[in-house]
């Protein structure tokens, strides 16, 4: 009876590759992203009556939400300021972000700003109510 040792048996140099489950195809979008600026709402886990507003840029096709543009509207989101150490760059505050822009840029909630990654472009204003609703919850 023969023994087979470890280096005997045929051990591939390269691991084959899998086929994926989900093809990359049906993830790339069938269009070229136009973005536009707009105002991102959204709540945190654990504060309850807080809700955030971020400045970020959304495709207006699909709802992609994607990062804040560089050639914004809004002039005034970083501010300078000079300190002993040096200069220091700071955002104006969410609250005044969203009372100056609120009606020059539209207003979206999300329910987790990290998680989700799509806008719904159909219920802007119950959007807009919803928000309403939960300031006037908050006050």
């Amino acid at each position: 009876m023969e023994q087979k040792f470890s280096s005997d048996l045929e051990i591939p140099k390269y691991l084959k590759r899998k086929e994926n489950d989900i093809s990359k195809a049906n993830k790339k979008s069938k269009h070229r992203h136009q973005y536009e600026e707009c105002l991102i709402r959204y709540k945190w886990n654990w504060e309850e009556n807080k809700i955030h507003t971020s400045l970020n840029s959304y495709c207006i096709i699909c709802g992609k939400i994607n990062d804040k543009m560089k050639n914004s509207i809004v002039v005034d989101y970083m501010q300078k300021i000079d300190t002993p150490v040096g200069k220091r760059y700071i955002q104006i505050s969410e609250d005044v972000l969203y009372q100056t822009y609120r009606g020059k840029l539209p207003v979206f909630f999300v329910e987790d700003i990290y998680k989700d990654k799509f806008v719904n472009l159909h219920n802007t204003n119950s959007v807009k109510r919803d928000e309403e609703n939960i300031e006037v919850k908050n006050v």
